[in-house]
């Protein structure tokens, strides 16, 4: 966002909404919709105050923004995401290290950080692979069948079945 002339990061789910904005002395504080608070360092004309970390929908999406503000992004992402960073660049380059380090930012952003740094933290020290499928392994959620259902096998079913079905050739 612009407030007199300066530039703000906020949140991307924040974008073209009205927001409340508070100017003190030293900071500007963002007020989203939902109550929650962006604070900035006030800025003079021309200048910017960007936390990448309000972008990582975007980032997650995209390996070749994160490479180009790399230095900023884990600058404001903090531990353990510069270790693994220079992780996956050693063990894969530049570009397939910031197309795997976009897939960790999106589940960063899906799963939080109380999920997602632990495992890097224990990837990291363990010299585990830092791989997406080590970081993401959650145990599936328990479902309660019935009783009266557990005892059927359900076979399952293949692309070609439902086009038979749709085309009218099955029954």
């Amino acid at each position: 966002m612009r407030l007199e002339g300066a530039y703000y990061s906020v949140p991307c789910r924040w974008a073209g909404l009205d927001l409340v904005v508070r100017i003190g002395p030293t900071s500007v504080t963002i007020v989203g919709r939902d109550g929650a608070r962006v604070r900035h360092p006030r800025k003079r004309f021309g200048e910017r105050s960007i936390d990448y970390r309000h972008y990582l929908p975007e980032l997650a999406r995209k390996p070749q923004a994160v490479r180009q503000v790399l230095p900023d992004l884990l600058r404001d992402l903090g531990e353990p995401f510069p270790a693994v960073w220079a992780h996956l660049h050693e063990a894969h380059g530049p570009r397939e290290a910031a197309r795997l380090l976009a897939k960790i930012l999106g589940e960063l952003e899906t799963r939080g950080a109380a999920d997602v740094v632990p495992a890097l933290h224990t990837a990291l020290a363990t010299g585990a692979p830092l791989t997406l499928a080590r970081i993401t392994i959650t145990a599936p959620p328990r479902v309660d069948v019935p009783a009266a259902l557990r005892s059927l096998d359900v076979a399952s079913g293949c692309a070609a079945d439902y086009d038979g079905w749709l085309t009218g050739a099955r029954a």
